[in-house]
């Protein structure tokens, strides 16, 4: 039996549509129903898009994915089922689990498209007079090899039966309670509406729900999209209409100045109106407003979290976002004379839950030994034996200060982090460079190792950026393409530049844009806009000049950082 539970006291049950057809939806107060996005009345040009294999959006409507997972035989998959079963008992008196796993494809409606609510639709086949919680699921999961221990053939769950960190989220989306057989509509609550549209704006952050209760000794079944009766499948109702002519918080993206800090470090999309910024001056996460003139709207200190003193620098350079977790890096490089700090040796992972300006971002995992392992030859797929010795020579991790060695010198500096499709990270080095390409290495197992386990690697890449190296990146999900900016590798005004890659061997890096930074400054983050040809590019202004002093030696009231919005073509 698994340990992870989340009350459902309150929480709203579904209304039961009988066979026969009750043919009204459970009572819901005025008030509730506002709060919950459920009054759809008078809103202009409100659509409703309906989700159901084989029916709609229309006959030939495949995107519907569902399995059962199943603590009695945990290496079965079961996403060929015609029916599906969540319990908490099976068989009876064992205490063995089942949950079962939904998931729609929404990608039609368009990615600006303001949500305004969204319910799931079942049929049960076996009555279930207890309820039945659904929580977002946050891994990718693959619906031919989804089993009770793996997500898909090559991942396993976080904790078994989908229960680890980074799995599932614990928030309650929605309840299922069945009396009888028949179809049931569950209405998502404001949690869940929120979950929707984070699907809608950005279709990669959709790894679907997941209905489960381990306490529940009575088993819900439903029918699968794979049930001969096409309207007994899975159905998901959202209803969505499009601003007058504007993108949600109005008008084309925006650049922005950011104040509270002057570095534009590393940063990843949080919603459509805010980001999150880490820099490489302290251990503070903030969320900005995307496109305002404004201090942080949240902020949150990560250095206890790390294990670092208030002292200590970490010296945060880039992030990547997959589903609700994001993964972060420090420089892995020396300080500027050459010293080797082991607060400067991190790569950890935090989750994101809840919404702007309360949501949670909860340090879930961090490892200390991403460079140690990278030179380690067996700890790779495709070794690159010039590449290891090269990253071995410019680190000599056993000797505690080489002044050459300095970062903007001839040390290691890791600058690029980015998700890629494949579930692979890339972290792509500002120095060394081979020659003169820049490196990009693919680590295979990111959760596994801020769980402590060493990294393992896939191959190195060899960019040829026009001779400098990585100092951002991040996978663009509407290019289908890695954005690569690059800059000189010590601190040199220029040139900079963004790139377009395809992520594999077999391509060749594109160049789209020369930019333009600020004085003494560097463009030194990369952020797709989802559903967008914009990215949005965040400057490192520590050394920018305000009143003769540069930023960071000015109190924080007075520190900022500036970004511009770039459109690149797919």
């Amino acid at each position: 039996m698994r340990g992870w539970k989340v009350p459902v006291i309150g929480a709203l049950t579904a209304c039961a549509l009988l066979a026969g057809g009750c043919g009204t939806e459970a009572p819901v107060a005025g008030d509730e129903r506002r709060e919950l996005g459920l009054d759809t009345q008078g809103l202009a040009g409100t659509q409703s898009a309906v989700f159901q294999d084989g029916v709609s959006p229309s006959s030939s409507y495949a995107g519907t994915r569902d399995a059962m997972i199943e603590e009695e035989h945990p290496s079965a998959n079961h996403g060929r089922d015609t029916s599906l079963s969540a319990s908490g008992d099976t068989p009876s008196g064992s205490g063995n689990e089942n949950y079962i796993l939904l998931r729609w494809d929404v990608s039609s409606i368009p990615t600006h498209a303001l949500v305004r609510s969204a319910s799931i639709s079942v049929t049960v086949s076996d009555k279930a007079d207890q309820s039945y919680g659904i929580y977002e699921l946050t891994r990718a999961w693959d619906e031919g090899q989804v089993t009770w221990e793996k997500a898909d053939s090559g991942h396993s769950w976080a904790s078994k039966g989908a229960d680890g960190s980074g799995d599932r989220d614990t928030r309650l989306l929605g309840a299922l309670k069945a009396s009888s057989t028949g179809t049931y509509t569950v209405a998502l609550n404001a949690a869940g509406l929120e979950v929707v549209k984070r699907w809608v704006a950005a279709p990669s952050l959709n790894q679907g729900l997941i209905v489960a209760n381990k306490d529940n000794d009575n088993r819900l079944e439903i029918r699968s999209r794979e049930f001969s009766d096409k309207s007994s499948r899975p159905k998901l109702t959202v209803v969505w209409e499009l601003p007058s002519g504007e993108e949600p918080g109005g008008g084309e993206p925006q650049a922005g100045t950011y104040s509270g800090t002057c570095d534009g470090s590393g940063g990843v999309w949080i919603d459509s109106g805010h980001f999150l910024n880490f820099n490489d001056e302290s251990q503070t996460a903030r969320i900005f407003g995307q496109g305002l003139s404004s201090p942080a709207v949240q902020s949150k200190e990560l250095s206890s979290a790390l294990g670092l003193s208030a002292s200590e620098e970490a010296d945060l350079e880039d992030a990547a976002r997959v589903g609700n977790r994001i993964y972060v890096t420090s420089s892995h490089a020396r300080d500027k004379n050459g010293k080797l700090e082991a607060s400067r040796y991190k790569f950890f992972a935090m989750d994101v839950s809840g919404t702007v300006p309360s949501a949670s971002l909860q340090v879930v995992g961090v490892s200390s030994n991403l460079l140690r392992d990278m030179l380690d030859a067996s700890n790779w797929t495709q070794a690159n034996a010039s590449v290891i010795s090269l990253l071995e020579e410019r680190s000599q991790l056993s000797k505690a200060t080489v002044a050459r060695l300095a970062p903007k010198e001839e040390g290691v500096n890791l600058e690029g982090l980015a998700a890629m499709p494949s579930g692979a990270l890339l972290v792509g080095f500002r120095n060394p460079r081979s020659g003169s390409n820049a490196i990009a290495v693919s680590l295979t197992n990111r959760d596994a190792v801020i769980s402590g386990a060493k990294a393992r690697f896939g191959q190195a890449f060899l960019l040829n950026l026009g001779g400098h190296g990585i100092r951002g990146m991040a996978w663009s999900e509407t290019h289908q393409a890695v954005l690569i900016l690059s800059g000189p590798h010590d601190e040199s005004n220029g040139p900079f530049a963004l790139w377009k890659w395809g992520g594999d061997a077999s391509s060749v890096p594109q160049k789209v844009a020369v930019l333009t930074a600020p004085s003494d400054s560097a463009p030194e983050a990369i952020i797709p806009l989802p559903g967008t040809d914009a990215v949005r590019i965040l400057f490192d202004m520590g050394s920018h000049l305000i009143d003769g002093e540069v930023c960071k030696d000015v109190p924080s009231s007075s520190q900022s950082f500036s970004d511009v919005v770039v459109t690149v073509s797919r």
